[in-house]
């Protein structure tokens, strides 16, 4: 499985302030924009790029003028499109500029501040994931495809139900839908599917057709609106939009982020009303003072053609809460209309304490036969998503791939049924361990998912692996970005902490990896044929030596004279203590550590017109003017010199830095 490299590792502790949230809807209600903060102090944080900052990426004037001058101008859209990097080295060229721009939460750290960035690489993924994030369609089963499905035009639902699957009835349903279809297409369905299978039964009074079902696929059909009043700066209450692939009639108050005073009315053409017909609809309310309120701003009503009073009809289901989520009003009865021509109107207002926002869809005025046989029919159907793919003859479900459903990211919180930002990262790992509690190691799955782009909600698929203990998006790299003189640059210097807490699992790495070494460079040479065997300088604990004092037990570098000679006097015959602290601090920082970095930092290596290093901040415990002994921290310095190699620049526990046995 490929997991995360990281190329720029600091091993402390990272604040990583990720955040930010977009709303994706035509009327926004934002505040504003806010200013950034100001750091008093240099920071170093980690941050995760989100699909939305790639296209941002893509589109900075200063990239676009490093890709015009590299020739590489369709390189840096596909790194929009794609939502990846082709490369690290395309990554550390176009990062920078990102991490300047105001868009960027970091934008305003101080000079000297790093910036770990963690993000994303085409290698190693499928053409099936490429197809899948740039041109996969996000199909809507019509109320014509059901009718298909169950053979009927009268009895059915629009939904699949057990004996009319989604599985049986959707290859069928997209052969029609995508005929000129190419081996490798992909298509995300969305549908509706009960549980329960409905009964249909005949009711008396005739086939008359549907008289009123205006979804607003595409406009406002025969619809008009009567605006009673019209917010100041505004030609408009009511208007036409579409989002997600769902048109709606919308009526807001809220214009220039300011709420305003509005009263108007969206009508229906006329409808002969036959018998006890019934008016269904959809509709969404949000941004209104309360639900409570939302019911007395929003209201239905039916008048008689020519006339102007309207009776107010009672909407049968009503919202939990205000949201972007769709609610079925549920059938309306028109019966008392029986025999007239009437109009339907949906009436809106608004005040300057608040303007909520209203969208209204799928508008039907069912006959007699029809109503009664809909609610009849109708039985509880749950939306949901599935994946399709093309090939060449057929269309199936890929394996190894999982969907979010609807219901998923209700679980999640999320009101909008989509994802933003870094959510993914956060929230799909999650869902996996619920999903898959039985992962093995190295286990892959792709999973597809919604995701608001801050213009457009896109279907994305992201590849994510289980290391044995938790799922992380795969093909993903780490590199440090540092600010100087006002400029990110890429810089893959690390600072390594090694605090001296027992058990501190850096510390212990470190420190370990060093006893190791001494063991197998040093005590083996000398007759040793195990690590606890106390033979030399290696203790029989096995995680601490006195070649050069470092103790993965301890997590810190142990000076004391009488311990190393109680250990291995040998190797101290005729030395004064202070020759032997001497001789350990230089072991130490010039052929101990160096080793163990180029163990455990093998992929380390030079670059050209910069010098690359690693600071490593530790405590000794050594011999102080009083007799006794005490913790003291200090900081050393190398630089990469080679693939693989260390060179010692500098420690701080010598006033010149650098060890007399070295001049």
């Amino acid at each position: 499985m490929k997991s995360k490299y990281i190329r720029s590792l600091a091993l402390l502790a990272c604040t990583g302030l990720l955040g930010g949230c977009g709303e994706n809807a035509w009327n926004d209600h934002l505040d504003g924009f806010k200013e950034p903060p100001v750091y008093s102090k240099t920071e170093t944080v980690s941050y995760t790029l989100t699909v939305k900052d790639y296209s941002t990426i893509a589109g900075l004037a200063t990239n676009k003028a490093i890709a015009a001058a590299d020739g590489e101008d369709d390189a840096l859209k596909a790194v929009g499109t794609n939502a990846c990097f082709a490369t690290p080295e395309q990554a550390e060229k176009y990062i920078p500029a990102f991490l300047s721009n105001s868009s960027f939460q970091y934008f305003a750290l101080n000079d000297g501040s790093s910036v770990k960035v963690t993000y994303a690489l085409s290698e190693g993924y499928s053409a099936e994931m490429d197809a899948i994030n740039n041109a996969c369609p996000l199909y809507r089963v019509s109320e014509a495809d059901y009718q298909s499905a169950w053979g009927s035009d009268e009895d059915f639902i629009s939904a699949f139900a057990p004996v009319t699957p989604a599985s049986s009835a959707l290859p069928k349903i997209l052969l029609s839908a995508y005929p000129d279809a190419e081996a490798g297409d992909y298509v995300l369905a969305s549908y509706a599917e009960a549980s329960q299978n409905p009964i249909f039964s005949s009711v008396e009074g005739g086939d008359a057709p549907t008289t009123i079902e205006e979804s607003f696929g595409a406009d406002q059909g025969a619809f008009t609106t009567d605006d009673i009043t019209l917010p100041e700066g505004s030609t408009y209450v009511w208007k036409w939009a579409s989002y997600d692939g769902v048109g709606y009639m919308q009526a807001s108050g809220y214009v220039n982020k300011q709420n305003l005073d509005s009263d108007s009315w969206l009508i229906s053409p006329s409808v002969t009303i036959a018998g006890n017909a019934a008016l269904s609809f959809r509709y969404i309310v949000n941004f209104f003072s309360s639900v409570e309120q939302a019911e007395k701003e929003f209201t239905v009503g039916v008048r008689e053609k020519g006339s102007s009073a309207w009776t107010l009809v009672e909407i049968p289901n009503k919202p939990a809460k205000l949201s972007y989520d769709w609610i079925e009003s549920g059938n309306i009865d028109l019966s008392a209309w029986d025999g007239k021509t009437v109009e339907i109107g949906f009436h809106y207002i608004s005040t300057s304490a608040k303007a909520g926002t209203l969208r209204v869809t799928d508008v039907k005025v069912l006959p007699a036969s029809r109503a009664t046989r809909a609610a009849v029919a109708e039985v509880p159907a749950e939306a949901k998503y599935a994946l399709y793919s093309f090939d060449g003859s057929k269309w199936s479900v890929p394996s190894n791939t999982v969907v979010l459903q609807p219901s998923d990211y209700t679980a999640m919180g999320l009101s909008y049924g989509n994802m933003q930002d870094a959510q993914p990262d956060t929230y799909i790992p999650t869902f996996l361990r619920n999903a898959f509690p039985y992962a093995q190691d190295e286990d892959q799955m792709t999973v597809v998912y919604r995701y608001y782009t801050g213009s457009a909600t896109v279907n994305r698929a992201d590849e994510f692996g289980f290391n044995g203990q938790d799922w992380t998006r795969a093909n993903t790299y780490t590199d440090q970005f540092t600010r100087n003189a006002g400029e990110w640059k890429f810089n893959p210097s690390v600072l390594i902490n090694l605090p001296v807490v027992k058990n501190d699992a850096t510390s212990v790495l470190y420190y370990q990896t060093c006893v190791n070494w001494v063991y197998e460079n040093i005590d083996v040479p000398l007759g040793s044929t195990s690590i606890t065997s106390g033979v030399g300088y290696v203790t029989k604990y096995g995680n601490n030596e006195y070649y050069s004092g470092t103790s993965a037990y301890q997590c810190n570098v142990d000076l004391r004279p009488s311990a190393a000679i109680g250990q291995y006097a040998a190797g101290y015959e005729g030395m004064s203590d202070e020759e032997i602290v001497e001789l350990e601090k230089y072991r130490f920082c010039y052929e101990v550590f160096p080793a163990a970095l180029a163990t455990l930092h093998s992929d380390a290596k030079p670059m050209a017109g910069m010098d690359i290093t690693y600071t490593v901040n530790f405590s000794a415990y050594e011999p102080n003017a009083t007799g006794g002994f005490q913790t003291n921290s200090y900081q050393m310095l190398y630089k990469v010199s080679g693939p693989g190699s260390f060179e010692f620049v500098s420690c701080d526990w010598w006033e010149s830095g650098v060890s007399s046995l070295a001049k």
